[in-house]
């Protein structure tokens, strides 16, 4: 089996990995921008439009795999390190039905379950993503039995991209598990955390290579590769954060980071039908905010918790348009120009992909239209949350 000692970056061969759920191939991102060596064994996905964002990224994606003809010979033959998998929330977000294990969309997580329970020797590593809620599921327990029946010891959090520093909230479960003997790099505890358990300093204390020690600011366990990723990371986005103290959490970027100004952006302004029904309930951010809402697959084509817009003439105070707004009857239309003054739009595929911590080497295929890229990015996971998480399971055991 692999030896990866992050610190210090040994390592026999490269960590096995088995993709599910791939989707557009976050899981592999987050592993190529970790600097971890590692091979893709497997990649189950079936949707079309994602795979199609696959292979523009990584071109030997071949062709469909789905899960449920995964079978015990074929996990042991693939012999993976390491599961790495968003399986499909649906069945667990508050939009939904809560349906849970009675969804079918469960069904292929449910045979994944079965598989780990008989394959001889399950994998080294899990690392899982879904939506918050699914720590309350039935599915859940489910997963929880199953791990501690195959001798792992695990970790659960609730994360959200800003405690990193990146000015998107996106609430998400995460799971880590190992198996014994193996440990971790940080203490367990049975309850869901809801902090990340590894300093997140900025100006960290600087650490030897050979072990994990203590930052002196935060009291945490403080990782090399997890400060260089992070360091790097912002260096890219938003290195003026270098110059004050405090965590990542403290010190948010404002969104002109991320946002686009040369691409024509008039196609994504929101339309009068929509700024007519819907301009009390949306969630409206400019290029000085230090916050935006988390992107669902339905952004642009759903209007209420899909995500934020962005108010592009920030010449004008909302506030005056928005009090002058109120005052008109309903159907007057000088409600709608005084709205138009803003130049409410969406953001755009690539400047939600930015947000999510897509690198700039990563590309949505032109052949895919916006309302498909919109649909996979909010399937997708963040990029900086699963890179960190992968870091600090593949390390070695609490010094």
């Amino acid at each position: 089996m692999t030896r990866i000692t992050l610190g210090t970056m040994t390592h026999t061969c490269p960590l096995r990995i088995l993709e599910l759920y791939s989707g557009i191939g976050g899981m592999r991102v987050s592993a190529t921008e970790s600097g971890l060596p590692f091979k893709i064994v497997g990649s189950y996905e079936i949707n079309t439009t994602a795979l199609e964002v696959y292979r523009e990224n990584f071109p030997e994606m071949t062709k469909p795999h789905n899960i449920m003809g995964l079978n015990v010979d074929e996990l042991r033959k693939l012999n993976p390190d390491i599961i790495m998998m968003s399986p499909p929330c649906q069945p667990f977000t508050r939009q939904g039905l809560k349906r849970d294990v009675e969804d079918a969309r469960t069904s292929s997580f449910l045979h994944l379950l079965a598989l780990l329970e008989e394959v001889p020797q399950p994998p080294n590593m899990i690392l899982l993503e879904n939506v918050a809620g699914f720590e309350t599921s039935q599915t859940r327990t489910q997963l929880i039995s199953t791990l501690s029946r195959r001798n792992y010891v695990w970790q659960e959090f609730l994360l959200s991209p800003t405690q990193f520093g990146v000015p998107n909230s996106r609430l998400r479960y995460y799971l880590l598990a190992k198996q014994k003997p193996a440990s971790f790099c940080f203490n367990l505890s049975d309850s869901v955390q809801n902090e990340f358990p590894l300093c997140l300093c900025v100006k960290g204390e600087e650490i030897e290579t050979s072990k994990t020690r203590s930052c002196h600011h935060c009291a945490k366990p403080s990782l090399s590769s997890l400060h260089c990723l992070l360091h790097k990371f912002h260096c890219a986005m938003h290195p003026r954060c270098f110059n004050v103290g405090g965590s990542y959490a403290d010190v948010l970027p404002s969104l002109s980071y991320y946002l686009d100004v040369t691409n024509n952006l008039e196609p994504y302004f929101l339309n009068e039908k929509i700024l007519n029904k819907y301009h009390m309930i949306l969630d409206i951010v400019n290029r000085d905010s230090q916050k935006s809402c988390c992107f669902t697959k339905g952004y642009a084509y759903y209007v209420e918790g899909t995500g934020s817009v962005v108010q592009h003439n920030t010449k004008v105070k909302i506030s005056e348009i928005y009090s002058r707004v109120q005052e008109l009857a309903v159907d007057t239309p000088q409600k709608i120009e005084l709205l138009q003054q803003l130049q409410l739009r969406y953001f755009t595929p690539e400047e939600v992909a930015r947000l999510m911590c897509f690198p700039s080497w990563f590309r949505l295929p032109k052949s895919i239209t916006n309302k498909q890229k919109y649909k996979v990015l909010g399937n997708s996971i963040n990029i900086l949350v699963v890179t960190s998480l992968l870091l600090i399971l593949t390390k070695n055991n609490k010094s």
